[in-house]
């Protein structure tokens, strides 16, 4: 009886895991890298703005992308 359970579970469980790897493999899902054109395209700043993109500021601190003032 055992053994008819043991086999049991251990057929399940070699079936059920490529069920829950996933059906996609990873590396067949790739994004495109997004630039800055195509994210001021995204996202229209208002007059008087213009979108500056991420970055690293002189001083070390990390920027996020965002509409910056026209001077």
């Amino acid at each position: 009886m055992r053994l008819h359970a043991l086999c049991l579970i251990g057929a399940v469980t070699v079936l059920a895991i490529p069920l829950s790897a996933g059906a996609v493999p990873p590396h067949a899902v790739r994004q495109a890298p997004v630039n800055a054109q195509q994210a001021a395209a995204a996202y229209a700043c208002p007059l008087g703005y213009y979108w500056e993109p991420d970055a690293y500021a002189p001083h070390g601190k990390f920027r996020p992308a965002h509409c910056a003032r026209r001077w």
